[in-house]
């Protein structure tokens, strides 16, 4: 599967994580499918927006709304790392609670390259389908890099 964006959606997700830089910025991609309609910014109210992220809960319901309006789905849930690559942290993958979304991640670590990559991040389960759970009884998750295809 993929993430499909135009180079102007591209853009303004990358625009976006440069002007909120050293913080992460955080937001939804809206659409059908695969294929982005709308990128809905959001602002990051996490108490250390440097390396976390938690979108506002009030812009969460307002996306929601608009995607009910328009017959949308949630595409993926982005946010910035300004200074790592573009993977997923042990954070992202703890906190990810939209298994059906995938989590794109602009990478500023090369301000002049920025790179933006998608991933599904997932329940892990062993042979029999179970969910793996760690020492602390908490599931564990693991991260499937999936395309982004910039048209």
């Amino acid at each position: 599967m993929a993430v499909r964006l135009t180079w102007a959606q591209r853009e303004q997700i990358v625009a976006q994580a440069r002007a909120e830089a050293p913080n992460e910025c955080c937001g939804m991609l809206l659409g059908r499918g695969d294929t982005v309609e709308e990128v809905f910014p959001g602002r990051n109210v996490d108490g250390t927006p440097r390396t976390r992220y938690e979108l506002d809960p009030h812009d969460q319901l307002r996306a929601f709304r608009l995607m009910d309006e328009r017959g949308w789905g949630l595409v993926a849930i982005y946010h910035s790392h300004p200074q790592t690559e573009p993977k997923p942290s042990k954070t992202d993958k703890v906190l990810a609670m939209y298994p059906d979304a995938r989590y794109v991640i602009v990478s500023l670590r090369d301000p002049a390259d920025p790179q933006v990559r998608a991933w599904r991040i997932l329940e892990k389960t062993d042979g029999d389908g179970k969910p793996v759970v760690d020492e602390g009884g908490h599931a564990v998750k693991t991260e499937l890099e999936e395309e982004v295809l910039v048209t």
